[in-house]
């Protein structure tokens, strides 16, 4: 009963917060993209304060070198824990059920984001293309590889499409493990649960070495590396 009522105060104050902030990106993109990026962070930092997520960072984010980053996917707060550790502008490809809602829109598209239909393949392809061009001018690609949030907290089935964007940019890839996102939101409820979430990011994977696995053993050396980073297995695991 506790937990219902401070989840629902909790929502009711992190709703408007989130579209006052999005308004805010959104009219700073119109004057400079940068400033956008600068207010994400206090922004997002705000976000959690108010749905009782205290988020630290663990490991550096590597500058002047294009890079996919690459996390596990847990919680809805998935994408505002990303500031916390990006360094740099970065836009991401998303879901394209993301633009029904006429803000999140907006803004997604003021960042350049990548919207793709994962049932059309053809769409799909597109969207890497596009993927590539946004990577090729120096804007991050950040990649949430399963596609959609786990129901039992364990990393899912990675897809094979930010692979190839990172095999055809040959762009260095950042494995992130996110520990703790599902205990505070976990997709089959709307009620959450404080707690500390922990972004731990990894050493960055480059073109020289992935490249020889091929995308099938890239994607499980980052299926791998995020399981060890977000603690779901331990580094001595086979």
């Amino acid at each position: 009963m506790i937990n219902t009522i401070s989840s629902i105060i909790r929502w009711v104050i992190f709703f408007p917060i989130l579209i006052i902030g999005l308004l805010i990106m959104i009219i700073l993109s119109f004057f400079n993209l940068k400033m956008v990026f600068w207010f994400s962070k206090p922004f997002c930092w705000l976000l959690a304060l108010t749905i009782g997520a205290k988020v630290t960072v663990e490991g550096n984010f590597p500058v002047n070198e294009k890079f996919v980053v690459m996390s596990n996917h847990s919680s809805f707060f998935d994408p505002f824990i990303y500031p916390f550790f990006m360094k740099g502008m970065f836009t991401g490809i998303v879901a394209d059920y993301n633009l029904k809602f006429p803000l999140w829109k907006q803004f997604l598209l003021r960042l350049n984001a990548i919207p793709i239909n994962r049932k059309d393949r053809n769409q799909a392809i597109q969207g890497i293309k596009k993927a590539e061009e946004v990577l090729n001018r120096g804007i991050n690609i950040a990649i949430l590889p399963e596609g959609t949030r786990t129901i039992n907290g364990k990393l899912g089935k990675l897809k094979k499409g930010g692979f190839h964007l990172a095999m055809n940019t040959k762009a260095s890839i950042i494995p992130i493990g996110i520990k703790g996102a599902f205990k505070l939101a976990p997709k089959t409820t709307w009620k959450l649960t404080p707690c500390e979430i922990i972004a731990k990011v990894g050493d960055p994977i480059p073109f020289s070495v992935y490249e020889p696995l091929g995308v099938d053993g890239l994607l499980q050396k980052v299926e791998r590396d995020i399981k060890i980073l977000s603690s779901e297995i331990k580094p001595d695991t086979i």
